[in-house]
């Protein structure tokens, strides 16, 4: 699960980092509300923790802006404003949840697995492409029937090609969303052909050999036959 962070509180920021990392989220941050613009426009997360008093803007201006773009993106504010009118707002406008300061982290983390389990609810729990189906509950893959044994990259990365179908996608932007910030400016994204050739195989394997395209010099595209 790919989480952005938008705090400006840098210890209280580290914190998170720290915790949510070791529980195996790939976390971005932004410390500004222009920073958190650019994140909010240019990638994609399955969640965002957004504090409200950020430098250069208020937080619930992002909230209403992502939430304007993306319903399936689980939206957490955490805040120092703990008034009943804070947040009824902030879940008026399109927050998941509302967690006031001080609060503990593993209090947070429960939070976020509480949001991301009504979002799946709201949503198909696969996504089914005739002979190959994707079980997000279950987080397993089944190719002409038979259940493809893959890792967490090579089904993190079927999965994301598959939400992005038609369209191509990148192996720079594979990468950020896989890895987060510490992969930008990598000058070799080997890893990601050799991922996605044994993802291929896979698919091939057992009767799906079609459905990942490479475009070659930018990226993979998600194609249905």
């Amino acid at each position: 699960m790919k989480i952005l962070i938008i705090e400006d509180e840098q210890d209280l920021l580290e914190l998170i980092l720290r915790y949510l990392k070791k529980e195996g989220y790939v976390c971005e941050v932004a410390t500004t509300f222009m920073e958190g613009y650019k994140k909010i426009n240019n990638y994609e997360y399955d969640c965002a923790i957004i504090d409200l008093n950020l430098p250069g803007g208020d937080g619930l201006k992002l909230v209403n802006i992502l939430r304007e773009d993306s319903t399936q993106t689980g939206i957490l504010i955490i805040s120092a404003r703990d008034t009943l009118d804070d947040r009824i707002t902030g879940l008026d406008i399109g927050a998941d949840d509302y967690l006031t300061k001080p609060f503990n982290l593993s209090e947070l983390n429960a939070r976020i697995k509480a949001v991301m389990r009504r979002k799946t609810n709201q949503f198909s729990k696969e996504l089914n492409f005739g002979d190959l189906i994707i079980n997000l509950d279950e987080h397993k893959v089944t190719a002409c029937g038979n259940t493809l044994q893959l890792t967490k990259k090579e089904y993190n990365i079927l999965l994301y090609l598959a939400r992005n179908k038609a369209r191509v996608v990148t192996k720079d932007s594979i990468a950020e969303h896989l890895w987060g910030d510490y992969m930008d400016g990598a000058v070799s994204y080997d890893f990601i052909y050799a991922h996605v050739k044994n993802l291929r195989k896979k698919l091939a394997d057992n009767g799906c050999g079609n459905f990942l395209k490479t475009i070659y010099g930018i990226g993979y595209k998600f194609q249905i036959n």
